[in-house]
């Protein structure tokens, strides 16, 4: 059982279910990032870049909060 005072705070908040489908989405997106990044050519090489970048720092946003969830 929560007590008030240990409130859970940003992605923690979200269901588990929701928490895990997201780190599953994000790492299949990092995938694809990288190897449309192998693939691409010019510009598009570094939007691949980009949003891998941005994915993987999701990523690990998602995976660290989830270590910090309360128990339910």
């Amino acid at each position: 059982m929560r007590d008030e005072s240990e409130s859970a705070n940003g992605w923690a908040r979200l269901p588990r279910w929701q928490h895990v489908a997201l780190i599953v989405l994000c790492s299949v997106g990092l995938v694809a990032a990288i190897l449309n990044t192998a693939v691409a050519s010019g510009g598009g090489r570094l939007l691949h870049v980009l949003f891998g970048l941005l994915d993987g720092a999701v990523l690990v946003t998602l995976v660290r909060s989830y270590g910090r969830r309360l128990p339910e």
